[in-house]
């Protein structure tokens, strides 16, 4: 009898270690689930640090793309009506529109941070435009008969004017790229020949801005439209 007795109390014993083991393997595993379940939908690591990450700095709260005169308000800045975009199809170099040259769009920017930021290049249909330094600090003559020596943007590149209202032979082009803190400017594009096909009216434009940021500013425009 006794041995019997002690036997069944050894294997009461061992049933309840098993039972507590089974229960902490339990508890081990939820936890491990809940922490991998966490790390997935809240990565603690970015690859970068959390004073890195900032918001958009730039706002496109304006454009001019239309096939028209005077955009963006600025006397004589005008596009030829042939419902396009010309661009491929441009036969002269650094030429107004009237004399067969590329045509321009207008892009209204806000500098949405309180420091100052660097407009360095404008991608349009994925072709870069840069900033133009012959423009840069010349009065914009938009009417000139010539090839440009700066009175407006070189083929593939942009100038900067103040958002200011104003006709066109009395603006001056900012003789900088950089757009102060909480400023707004009017950057005038020439487009590029090296587009690969004419622009259409209605057709989506994607256009790309790099300011200096992480990564470009990017917006979707219509041709042949104007907001602001």
């Amino acid at each position: 009898m006794n041995g019997k007795l002690n036997f069944r109390k050894r294997r009461a014993v061992s049933e309840i270690i098993a039972t507590l083991m089974i229960l902490a393997v339990t508890v081990a595993g939820a936890v491990f689930i809940s922490n991998a379940m966490q790390g997935f939908m809240f990565p603690s690591d970015s690859g970068r640090s959390v004073t890195e990450v900032r918001p958009e700095s730039v706002s496109l709260f304006g454009y001019d793309t239309r096939d028209s005169t005077n955009l963006s308000d600025v006397t004589g800045l005008d596009n030829k009506f042939n419902q396009l975009l010309l661009t491929n199809g441009a036969t002269e170099v650094n030429k107004i529109p009237s004399q067969d040259g590329t045509e321009f769009i207008v892009l209204h920017l806000r500098n949405l941070s309180t420091n100052s930021i660097f407009l360095h290049n404008v991608l349009i249909s994925n072709e870069g435009h840069s900033w133009d330094t012959i423009a840069a600090g010349q009065v914009l003559d938009p009417t000139f008969t010539g090839a440009t020596t700066g009175q407006f943007p070189s083929d593939g590149k942009f100038s900067i004017i103040p958002m200011y209202n104003g006709t066109g032979p009395t603006i001056t082009q900012i003789a900088t790229n950089e757009v102060l803190g909480d400023g707004e400017v009017r950057v005038i594009i020439k487009l590029s020949a090296n587009i690969p096909q004419d622009i259409g009216m209605w057709d989506s434009l994607r256009i790309l801005v790099n300011y200096g940021g992480p990564q470009p500013a990017e917006y979707i425009v219509l041709s042949g439209d104007a907001k602001w």
